[in-house]
Protein backbone atom coordinates (compact mmCIF):
# COMPACT_ATOMS: atom_id res chain seq x y z
CA UNK A 1 0.00 0.00 0.00
CA UNK A 2 2.80 2.40 0.93
CA UNK A 3 4.65 1.68 -2.34
CA UNK A 4 1.51 2.28 -4.40
CA UNK A 5 0.72 5.52 -2.53
CA UNK A 6 4.28 6.78 -2.98
CA UNK A 7 4.19 6.09 -6.72
CA UNK A 8 0.81 7.82 -6.93
CA UNK A 9 1.30 10.77 -4.57
CA UNK A 10 4.45 11.74 -2.68
CA UNK A 11 2.41 14.25 -0.71
CA UNK A 12 0.00 11.63 0.63
CA UNK A 13 2.87 9.29 1.53
CA UNK A 14 4.55 12.07 3.52
CA UNK A 15 1.31 12.74 5.42
CA UNK A 16 1.29 9.11 6.56
CA UNK A 17 4.98 9.33 7.48
CA UNK A 18 4.47 12.46 9.58
CA UNK A 19 1.58 10.84 11.46
CA UNK A 20 3.55 7.65 12.06
CA UNK A 21 6.63 9.49 13.37
CA UNK A 22 5.14 9.88 16.86
CA UNK A 23 2.06 7.70 16.62
CA UNK A 24 3.52 4.33 15.64
CA UNK A 25 4.20 1.32 17.89
CA UNK A 26 7.65 -0.20 18.29
CA UNK A 27 9.08 -3.68 18.66
CA UNK A 28 12.53 -4.55 20.03
CA UNK A 29 14.42 -7.60 18.77
CA UNK A 30 17.50 -9.15 20.30
CA UNK A 31 19.83 -7.18 22.49
CA UNK A 32 21.71 -8.18 25.60
CA UNK A 33 20.07 -8.86 28.92
CA UNK A 34 20.56 -6.55 31.86
CA UNK A 35 22.87 -9.15 33.47
CA UNK A 36 25.06 -9.31 30.34
CA UNK A 37 25.38 -5.55 30.16
CA UNK A 38 26.19 -5.33 33.86
CA UNK A 39 28.80 -8.04 33.46
CA UNK A 40 30.40 -6.21 30.56
CA UNK A 41 29.61 -9.00 28.09
CA UNK A 42 27.97 -6.53 25.68
CA UNK A 43 29.36 -3.03 25.55
CA UNK A 44 28.26 -1.84 22.11
CA UNK A 45 25.11 -0.18 20.94
CA UNK A 46 23.86 -3.63 19.96
CA UNK A 47 23.24 -4.33 23.66
CA UNK A 48 19.98 -2.41 23.27
CA UNK A 49 18.82 -4.63 20.42
CA UNK A 50 17.07 -3.56 17.23
CA UNK A 51 14.08 -1.29 17.70
CA UNK A 52 11.66 -1.40 14.77
CA UNK A 53 8.80 1.07 14.32
CA UNK A 54 6.17 1.56 11.66
CA UNK A 55 7.78 4.86 10.67
CA UNK A 56 11.11 3.04 10.16
CA UNK A 57 9.42 0.73 7.66
CA UNK A 58 7.55 3.60 6.00
CA UNK A 59 10.68 5.74 5.72
CA UNK A 60 12.57 2.86 4.11
CA UNK A 61 9.79 2.06 1.64
CA UNK A 62 9.12 5.71 0.77
CA UNK A 63 12.83 6.39 0.20
CA UNK A 64 13.29 3.29 -1.97
CA UNK A 65 10.10 3.88 -3.94
CA UNK A 66 11.01 7.53 -4.51
CA UNK A 67 14.39 6.54 -5.94
CA UNK A 68 12.74 3.94 -8.21
CA UNK A 69 10.12 6.47 -9.30
CA UNK A 70 12.84 9.02 -10.13
CA UNK A 71 14.74 6.38 -12.13
CA UNK A 72 11.64 5.25 -14.05
CA UNK A 73 10.82 8.85 -14.96
CA UNK A 74 14.45 9.69 -15.80
CA UNK A 75 14.48 12.43 -13.16
CA UNK A 76 17.51 11.36 -11.12
CA UNK A 77 19.56 14.18 -12.64
CA UNK A 78 17.02 16.85 -11.72
CA UNK A 79 17.62 17.02 -7.98
CA UNK A 80 17.59 20.58 -6.72
CA UNK A 81 20.89 21.90 -5.50
CA UNK A 82 20.79 22.94 -1.85
CA UNK A 83 23.35 24.53 0.50
CA UNK A 84 23.66 21.32 2.53
CA UNK A 85 24.07 18.79 -0.32
CA UNK A 86 27.84 18.58 -0.23
CA UNK A 87 28.19 18.57 3.56
CA UNK A 88 25.43 15.98 4.04
CA UNK A 89 26.86 13.69 1.34
CA UNK A 90 30.43 13.82 2.61
CA UNK A 91 29.39 13.23 6.22
CA UNK A 92 27.35 10.20 5.17
CA UNK A 93 30.28 8.89 3.10
CA UNK A 94 32.50 9.20 6.18
CA UNK A 95 29.99 7.18 8.24
CA UNK A 96 29.67 4.54 5.51
CA UNK A 97 33.43 4.31 4.95
CA UNK A 98 34.35 3.89 8.62
CA UNK A 99 31.55 1.36 9.12
CA UNK A 100 32.54 -0.71 6.09
CA UNK A 101 36.13 -0.87 7.32
CA UNK A 102 34.90 -2.06 10.71
CA UNK A 103 32.45 -4.48 9.08
CA UNK A 104 35.08 -6.25 6.99
CA UNK A 105 37.42 -6.39 9.98
CA UNK A 106 34.68 -8.09 12.01
CA UNK A 107 34.18 -5.26 14.52
CA UNK A 108 30.71 -4.23 13.31
CA UNK A 109 27.80 -6.42 12.23
CA UNK A 110 24.82 -5.79 9.97
CA UNK A 111 23.36 -3.70 12.78
CA UNK A 112 25.84 -0.95 11.94
CA UNK A 113 24.99 -1.13 8.23
CA UNK A 114 21.30 -0.62 9.10
CA UNK A 115 22.22 2.51 11.05
CA UNK A 116 24.18 3.93 8.11
CA UNK A 117 21.23 3.26 5.80
CA UNK A 118 18.96 5.06 8.26
CA UNK A 119 21.23 8.13 8.17
CA UNK A 120 20.94 8.12 4.38
CA UNK A 121 17.16 7.92 4.62
CA UNK A 122 17.07 11.13 6.68
CA UNK A 123 18.82 13.00 3.86
CA UNK A 124 16.62 11.35 1.23
CA UNK A 125 13.56 12.52 3.17
CA UNK A 126 14.90 16.07 2.98
CA UNK A 127 15.41 15.78 -0.79
CA UNK A 128 11.93 14.32 -1.27
CA UNK A 129 10.39 17.36 0.41
CA UNK A 130 12.57 19.87 -1.43
CA UNK A 131 12.05 18.30 -4.87
CA UNK A 132 8.33 17.58 -4.68
CA UNK A 133 6.88 20.60 -2.90
CA UNK A 134 5.98 23.14 -5.58
CA UNK A 135 3.05 24.91 -3.94
CA UNK A 136 2.75 27.15 -0.88
CA UNK A 137 -0.58 25.55 0.01
CA UNK A 138 1.09 22.12 0.25
CA UNK A 139 3.72 23.55 2.60
CA UNK A 140 1.01 24.92 4.88
CA UNK A 141 -0.81 21.56 4.85
CA UNK A 142 2.37 19.78 5.90
CA UNK A 143 2.74 22.22 8.80
CA UNK A 144 -0.85 21.61 9.90
CA UNK A 145 -0.34 17.83 9.89
CA UNK A 146 2.90 18.17 11.89
CA UNK A 147 1.23 20.39 14.50
CA UNK A 148 -1.77 18.03 14.67
CA UNK A 149 0.56 15.04 15.21
CA UNK A 150 2.40 16.92 17.96
CA UNK A 151 -0.85 17.80 19.73
CA UNK A 152 -2.13 14.20 19.62
CA UNK A 153 1.21 12.95 20.99
CA UNK A 154 1.06 15.63 23.71
CA UNK A 155 -2.46 14.64 24.76
CA UNK A 156 -1.38 11.00 24.98
CA UNK A 157 1.59 12.18 27.06
CA UNK A 158 -0.75 14.08 29.40
CA UNK A 159 -2.73 10.87 29.85
CA UNK A 160 0.47 9.20 31.14
CA UNK A 161 0.96 11.71 33.96
CA UNK A 162 -1.30 9.98 36.54
CA UNK A 163 0.89 6.86 36.30
CA UNK A 164 3.64 8.73 38.15
CA UNK A 165 6.25 7.71 35.57
CA UNK A 166 8.21 10.05 33.35
CA UNK A 167 6.23 10.97 30.24
CA UNK A 168 7.56 9.60 26.95
CA UNK A 169 6.39 9.41 23.35
CA UNK A 170 3.32 7.24 22.63
CA UNK A 171 3.68 3.50 22.06
CA UNK A 172 7.29 3.22 23.20
CA UNK A 173 6.80 0.09 25.24
CA UNK A 174 7.82 -0.55 28.83
CA UNK A 175 11.06 1.46 28.61
CA UNK A 176 10.24 4.80 27.05
CA UNK A 177 12.63 7.57 26.04
CA UNK A 178 11.52 10.78 27.83
CA UNK A 179 14.69 12.54 26.70
CA UNK A 180 13.78 11.95 23.04
CA UNK A 181 10.19 13.10 23.56
CA UNK A 182 11.41 16.22 25.37
CA UNK A 183 13.70 17.16 22.48
CA UNK A 184 10.89 16.68 19.98
CA UNK A 185 8.45 18.79 22.00
CA UNK A 186 11.03 21.54 22.43
CA UNK A 187 11.59 21.69 18.68
CA UNK A 188 7.88 21.73 17.80
CA UNK A 189 7.22 24.35 20.50
CA UNK A 190 9.89 26.53 18.85
CA UNK A 191 8.21 26.14 15.45
CA UNK A 192 4.84 27.20 16.88
CA UNK A 193 6.37 30.13 18.78
CA UNK A 194 8.06 31.33 15.61
CA UNK A 195 4.75 31.25 13.71
CA UNK A 196 2.99 32.98 16.61
CA UNK A 197 5.48 35.86 16.50
CA UNK A 198 5.05 36.44 12.75
CA UNK A 199 1.48 35.60 11.81
CA UNK A 200 -1.00 38.47 11.61
CA UNK A 201 -4.03 36.19 11.88
CA UNK A 202 -5.52 36.59 15.36
CA UNK A 203 -7.30 33.23 15.20
CA UNK A 204 -4.04 31.49 14.33
CA UNK A 205 -2.30 33.23 17.24
CA UNK A 206 -4.98 32.13 19.68
CA UNK A 207 -4.91 28.51 18.49
CA UNK A 208 -1.11 28.42 18.55
CA UNK A 209 -1.08 29.85 22.07
CA UNK A 210 -3.43 27.08 23.24
CA UNK A 211 -1.37 24.43 21.44
CA UNK A 212 1.86 25.68 23.01
CA UNK A 213 0.25 25.52 26.45
CA UNK A 214 -0.78 21.90 25.83
CA UNK A 215 2.74 20.98 24.69
CA UNK A 216 4.36 22.43 27.81
CA UNK A 217 2.45 20.06 30.12
CA UNK A 218 3.92 16.75 28.89
CA UNK A 219 7.24 18.52 28.24
CA UNK A 220 7.52 19.38 31.93
CA UNK A 221 6.69 15.82 32.97
CA UNK A 222 9.35 14.25 30.75
CA UNK A 223 11.71 15.33 33.56
CA UNK A 224 14.47 15.51 30.95
CA UNK A 225 17.16 17.90 32.10
CA UNK A 226 18.77 17.95 28.64
CA UNK A 227 15.41 19.03 27.22
CA UNK A 228 14.96 21.71 29.88
CA UNK A 229 18.40 23.12 29.08
CA UNK A 230 17.72 23.00 25.33
CA UNK A 231 14.42 24.84 25.90
CA UNK A 232 16.22 27.65 27.75
CA UNK A 233 18.78 27.95 24.94
CA UNK A 234 16.00 28.06 22.32
CA UNK A 235 14.23 30.90 24.17
CA UNK A 236 17.50 32.84 24.49
CA UNK A 237 17.98 32.49 20.73
CA UNK A 238 14.46 33.82 20.17
CA UNK A 239 15.32 36.85 22.28
CA UNK A 240 18.47 37.37 20.25
CA UNK A 241 17.19 36.77 16.69
CA UNK A 242 13.51 37.71 16.80
CA UNK A 243 12.29 41.17 15.80
CA UNK A 244 9.42 40.93 18.29
CA UNK A 245 11.63 41.29 21.35
CA UNK A 246 9.12 43.29 23.42
CA UNK A 247 6.47 40.59 23.08
CA UNK A 248 9.00 37.90 23.88
CA UNK A 249 10.29 39.71 26.96
CA UNK A 250 6.71 40.11 28.15
CA UNK A 251 6.02 36.39 27.62
CA UNK A 252 9.25 35.41 29.36
CA UNK A 253 8.62 37.67 32.36
CA UNK A 254 5.07 36.35 32.64
CA UNK A 255 6.37 32.78 32.50
CA UNK A 256 8.99 33.44 35.16
CA UNK A 257 6.41 35.07 37.41
CA UNK A 258 4.02 32.13 37.08
CA UNK A 259 6.69 29.41 37.25
CA UNK A 260 6.78 29.06 41.08
CA UNK A 261 3.01 28.52 41.10
CA UNK A 262 2.53 26.28 38.06
CA UNK A 263 5.71 24.18 37.90
CA UNK A 264 5.07 20.65 39.22
CA UNK A 265 7.09 19.74 42.28
CA UNK A 266 8.60 16.73 40.53
CA UNK A 267 10.12 19.04 37.90
CA UNK A 268 11.77 21.15 40.59
CA UNK A 269 12.95 18.01 42.37
CA UNK A 270 14.36 16.60 39.13
CA UNK A 271 16.42 19.72 38.47
CA UNK A 272 17.62 20.02 42.06
CA UNK A 273 18.46 16.29 42.13
CA UNK A 274 21.42 17.12 39.88
CA UNK A 275 23.15 18.73 42.87
CA UNK A 276 21.20 17.36 45.87
CA UNK A 277 21.49 13.61 45.34
CA UNK A 278 22.49 11.72 48.46
CA UNK A 279 26.18 10.95 48.50
CA UNK A 280 27.03 7.99 46.28
CA UNK A 281 30.33 6.38 45.41
CA UNK A 282 31.81 7.64 42.18
CA UNK A 283 30.05 11.00 42.10
CA UNK A 284 31.92 13.73 40.24
CA UNK A 285 32.82 16.69 42.42
CA UNK A 286 33.79 20.18 41.23
CA UNK A 287 34.89 22.27 44.20
CA UNK A 288 32.19 21.87 46.84
CA UNK A 289 29.52 20.84 44.31
CA UNK A 290 28.70 17.21 43.59
CA UNK A 291 26.59 16.16 40.59
CA UNK A 292 24.33 13.13 40.54
CA UNK A 293 25.47 9.75 39.28
CA UNK A 294 23.59 10.03 35.97
CA UNK A 295 25.30 13.30 35.06
CA UNK A 296 28.60 11.89 36.33
CA UNK A 297 28.25 8.89 34.04
CA UNK A 298 27.68 11.10 30.99
CA UNK A 299 30.60 13.40 31.80
CA UNK A 300 32.94 10.47 32.39
CA UNK A 301 31.80 8.87 29.14
CA UNK A 302 33.01 12.02 27.35
CA UNK A 303 36.32 11.82 29.19
CA UNK A 304 36.71 8.10 28.51
CA UNK A 305 36.13 8.53 24.76
CA UNK A 306 38.55 11.45 24.43
CA UNK A 307 41.35 9.96 26.55
CA UNK A 308 41.04 6.20 25.92
CA UNK A 309 38.89 5.17 22.93
CA UNK A 310 39.49 7.98 20.42
CA UNK A 311 43.32 7.74 20.39
CA UNK A 312 43.07 4.07 19.31
CA UNK A 313 41.22 4.96 16.08
CA UNK A 314 41.68 8.72 15.66
CA UNK A 315 41.20 9.18 11.90
CA UNK A 316 38.15 7.13 10.84
CA UNK A 317 36.90 5.79 14.18
CA UNK A 318 35.49 2.36 14.99
CA UNK A 319 32.47 2.48 12.68
CA UNK A 320 28.84 3.20 13.46
CA UNK A 321 27.78 1.04 16.47
CA UNK A 322 31.38 -0.23 16.71
CA UNK A 323 31.97 1.33 20.12
CA UNK A 324 30.24 1.24 23.46
CA UNK A 325 26.84 2.86 23.83
CA UNK A 326 27.03 6.62 24.47
CA UNK A 327 24.01 8.75 25.27
CA UNK A 328 25.70 11.85 23.85
CA UNK A 329 25.89 12.87 20.20
CA UNK A 330 29.30 14.49 19.87
CA UNK A 331 31.58 11.94 21.59
CA UNK A 332 29.65 9.23 19.74
CA UNK A 333 30.41 10.84 16.36
CA UNK A 334 34.06 11.21 17.38
CA UNK A 335 34.29 7.59 18.53
CA UNK A 336 32.48 6.07 15.53
CA UNK A 337 33.82 8.19 12.64
CA UNK A 338 36.98 9.71 14.04
CA UNK A 339 38.23 13.24 13.54
CA UNK A 340 37.27 13.11 9.84
CA UNK A 341 33.64 12.33 10.64
CA UNK A 342 33.46 14.89 13.44
CA UNK A 343 34.80 17.70 11.22
CA UNK A 344 32.32 16.82 8.46
CA UNK A 345 29.49 16.56 10.99
CA UNK A 346 30.26 20.03 12.37
CA UNK A 347 30.45 21.33 8.79
CA UNK A 348 27.00 19.87 8.10
CA UNK A 349 25.58 21.48 11.25
CA UNK A 350 27.09 24.83 10.30
CA UNK A 351 25.54 24.64 6.82
CA UNK A 352 22.14 23.95 8.37
CA UNK A 353 22.58 26.89 10.76
CA UNK A 354 23.48 29.30 7.95
CA UNK A 355 20.55 28.08 5.83
CA UNK A 356 18.02 28.61 8.63
CA UNK A 357 19.50 31.95 9.65
CA UNK A 358 19.30 33.34 6.10
CA UNK A 359 15.80 31.97 5.61
CA UNK A 360 14.56 33.59 8.83
CA UNK A 361 15.60 36.96 7.39
CA UNK A 362 14.80 36.61 3.68
CA UNK A 363 11.51 34.72 3.48
CA UNK A 364 8.58 37.00 2.65
CA UNK A 365 5.73 34.74 3.72
CA UNK A 366 5.09 35.60 7.41
CA UNK A 367 4.17 32.05 8.47
CA UNK A 368 7.21 30.45 6.82
CA UNK A 369 9.46 33.20 8.11
CA UNK A 370 8.23 32.28 11.57
CA UNK A 371 8.85 28.60 10.84
CA UNK A 372 12.41 29.41 9.77
CA UNK A 373 13.01 31.44 12.95
CA UNK A 374 11.50 28.67 15.08
CA UNK A 375 13.60 26.05 13.30
CA UNK A 376 16.73 28.15 13.87
CA UNK A 377 16.09 28.54 17.60
CA UNK A 378 14.89 24.96 17.93
CA UNK A 379 18.04 23.81 16.13
CA UNK A 380 20.13 25.73 18.67
CA UNK A 381 18.24 23.86 21.37
CA UNK A 382 18.89 20.53 19.66
CA UNK A 383 22.61 21.31 19.52
CA UNK A 384 22.57 21.60 23.32
CA UNK A 385 20.23 18.60 23.62
CA UNK A 386 22.90 16.55 21.83
CA UNK A 387 25.23 16.97 24.80
CA UNK A 388 23.19 14.40 26.72
CA UNK A 389 21.39 12.48 23.96
CA UNK A 390 21.93 11.01 20.49
CA UNK A 391 19.77 13.79 19.11
CA UNK A 392 20.78 13.74 15.45
CA UNK A 393 20.29 10.02 14.87
CA UNK A 394 16.92 9.58 16.63
CA UNK A 395 14.05 8.99 14.19
CA UNK A 396 11.46 10.86 16.25
CA UNK A 397 13.55 14.01 16.22
CA UNK A 398 15.34 13.81 12.87
CA UNK A 399 12.28 13.07 10.72
CA UNK A 400 10.37 16.21 11.84
CA UNK A 401 13.59 18.23 11.70
CA UNK A 402 14.48 17.19 8.14
CA UNK A 403 10.90 17.75 6.97
CA UNK A 404 10.86 21.27 8.45
CA UNK A 405 14.28 21.98 6.93
CA UNK A 406 13.00 20.79 3.55
CA UNK A 407 9.85 22.93 3.81
CA UNK A 408 11.86 26.05 4.67
CA UNK A 409 14.19 25.55 1.72
CA UNK A 410 11.29 24.68 -0.61
CA UNK A 411 9.58 27.93 0.34
CA UNK A 412 12.79 29.85 -0.27
CA UNK A 413 13.07 28.30 -3.75
CA UNK A 414 9.40 29.02 -4.53
CA UNK A 415 9.80 32.69 -3.59
CA UNK A 416 12.92 33.01 -5.73
CA UNK A 417 11.11 31.44 -8.70
CA UNK A 418 8.11 33.71 -8.15
CA UNK A 419 10.35 36.79 -8.00
CA UNK A 420 12.14 35.70 -11.16
CA UNK A 421 8.83 35.27 -13.00
CA UNK A 422 7.72 38.72 -11.90
CA UNK A 423 10.99 40.25 -13.10
CA UNK A 424 10.68 38.46 -16.44
CA UNK A 425 7.10 39.64 -16.82
CA UNK A 426 8.09 43.22 -15.99
CA UNK A 427 10.96 43.20 -18.46
CA UNK A 428 8.69 41.80 -21.18
CA UNK A 429 6.15 44.57 -20.57
CA UNK A 430 8.86 47.20 -20.68
CA UNK A 431 10.14 45.86 -23.98
CA UNK A 432 6.72 45.78 -25.68
CA UNK A 433 6.61 49.49 -26.69
CA UNK A 434 10.13 49.25 -28.07
CA UNK A 435 9.25 46.25 -30.18
CA UNK A 436 6.10 48.03 -31.46
CA UNK A 437 8.05 51.10 -32.51
CA UNK A 438 10.62 48.95 -34.30
CA UNK A 439 7.91 47.12 -36.21
CA UNK A 440 6.21 50.40 -37.07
Amino acid sequence: MIVVITFTSIELALYFLILSTLLSPELTFGGASAQEVAAGMSSTTESRGITLRLDDIMLTLISFTWLVRMAVRNELGFLRRTPINQAAFLYWVACAFSTMIAFFSGKVGLYGIFFVIKYLEYFILFYIVVNHVHDEAIIKRFLMVMIFTCLVASLIGIAQIPSGLRVSAPFEGAEGEPNTFGGYLMFMFSIMLGILLHTTNKKQRFLLFIAMGIILIPFAFTESRSSYLSFIVAIICFLFYSQKKKLLFFMCLTGLALAPFVLPQNVINRVMFTFNQAEQSGQLQVGNIKVDTSTTERLRAWEDVITNDFPKNPVFGVGVTGGKFLDAQYPRVLLETGIVGLVLFIWFLRRVWVLLKKSSRKLQDPVMRGVALGALCGFAGLLVHGIGANTFIIVRIMEPFMIILGLVLAMQILEKEKKQREEDTTSEKNNEPIKASVRF
